[in-house]
């Protein structure tokens, strides 16, 4: 990772936003610890979103691209690269799925949880007004994650399930690691802020909405798989419940 006074700044943002998350969302830190038994359900649920957020994502990243080829030509290549390979990952999740013996069909007629569907739309809407920033900084947030949280995850769930049930999610860190996708987002970021003249507290800003989205994300999966009477109050959509299925 790299160490320069520009990554400090947004490690101590996404450091801070981790803390946030830890002291304020219900079963925060559930996928990752291992003092209790992993919620099957609630984990297939939650990778059943990750296949939603990565095709809503694609369409958000093209719209970036759009915006960066003309903020800056060589950021737009990098985030050209990232976003192409990006949007094979649901693959991943999907093979992963199957292992719980949800398929690809089961996966698209789960509507998507309203976290989900806001946290898409607010990017779309502010890559429209202020150009590529947002979708970059929802980048450089999930690839901070996935150095930090997501080996815990995935750890957790082939000791519960099995290897099998995780190849796909180990093979997306593997990528990750390999291609430096975290560096990437930061030198990205970097170029755009110049080329936007924008100064570094878009970036913080941006970074703080992703954290608030992802937070009311996590806060209403553990509604609809641990606590179901409470988000079909007054206030949350509908959602439907898909079964959980264990295979040895």
């Amino acid at each position: 990772m790299t160490e320069n006074p520009f990554a400090r700044r947004i490690d101590a943002i996404l450091t801070d936003e981790a803390r946030l998350f830890a002291s304020t969302v219900p079963y925060a830190q559930h996928l990752s610890r291992e003092d209790e038994a992993l919620d099957e359900a609630y984990y297939v649920r939650h990778r059943i979103e990750t296949v939603h957020r990565i095709r809503g994502t694609a369409a958000t990243d093209a719209l970036a691209l759009c915006a960066m080829a003309r903020e800056d030509y060589r950021a737009a290549r990098l985030w050209g690269e990232y976003i192409e390979e990006e949007m094979n990952h649901d693959k991943l999740y999907l093979a992963d799925l199957e292992q719980h013996g949800i398929d690809e069909a089961q996966v698209v007629s789960t509507p998507p949880l309203a976290a989900t569907v806001d946290l898409i739309r607010t990017l779309e809407q502010n890559v429209l007004r202020i150009g590529s920033l947002p979708a970059v900084a929802y980048s450089v947030f999930a690839e901070w994650n996935s150095e930090r949280a997501s080996p815990l995850a995935v750890a957790r769930a082939a000791s519960a399930f099995s290897e099998r049930h995780v190849k796909g999610a180990r093979a997306h860190i593997k990528i990750d690691e390999r291609d430096d996708h975290y560096d990437m987002m930061l030198e990205v970021t970097g170029r755009v802020l110049r080329a936007r003249g924008y100064p570094f507290e878009v970036m913080e800003q941006s970074l703080r909405t992703v954290g608030t989205l992802l937070r009311a994300y996590f806060a209403e999966l553990y509604w609809v798989t641990r606590d179901p009477a409470r988000s079909d109050l007054p206030g949350h959509a509908p959602h439907h419940h898909p079964a959980s299925h264990r295979t040895a």
